[in-house]
């Protein structure tokens, strides 16, 4: 079952970073599912970690893009991806310390943080970076 589907409304125009956006969304889908079918904490925080370090990629990628083309947006831009990691890693150390469980409103979280951010933000460079001739 997936919690959270692509959409075409997502692309942003960058193969790239619409394949890595993809393999967000399978990501947490794959957590939606572990913690559906009552998977162990171990394999739920495995999933969550490498969510976190996926994440933390696709970052860098788009932000050495943003640097090398001189994104006039770049500051804040990284500044946004720095407070996204900081409030996924915070609900990381929540749920590995027993805090928080894995339930509804964390998968809320994720899904509604990466959908605004690639309809809010990450259009934004789409839209520069192609005018530059990268797809």
């Amino acid at each position: 079952m997936a919690f959270m589907e692509w959409t075409e409304e997502m692309d942003v125009g960058i193969s790239e970073f619409n394949n890595h956006h993809k393999k967000l969304i399978e990501l947490i889908n794959r957590l939606f599912n572990a913690m559906s079918e009552n998977k162990t904490k171990e394999l739920l925080e495995q999933i969550f970690l490498e969510l976190i370090e996926y994440t933390k990629y696709h970052f860098s990628a788009e932000e050495k893009l943003m640097i090398q083309l001189n994104y006039p947006e770049y500051t804040r831009h990284k500044q946004e991806h720095e407070t996204l990691t900081k409030q996924v890693m915070e609900k990381f150390e929540d749920y590995k310390h027993g805090r928080v469980l894995v339930g509804l409103h964390l998968f809320t979280f994720l899904k509604n943080w990466l959908y605004d951010h690639i309809m809010k933000e990450d259009k934004k460079y789409g839209e520069f970076f192609r005018n530059k001739g990268i797809y």
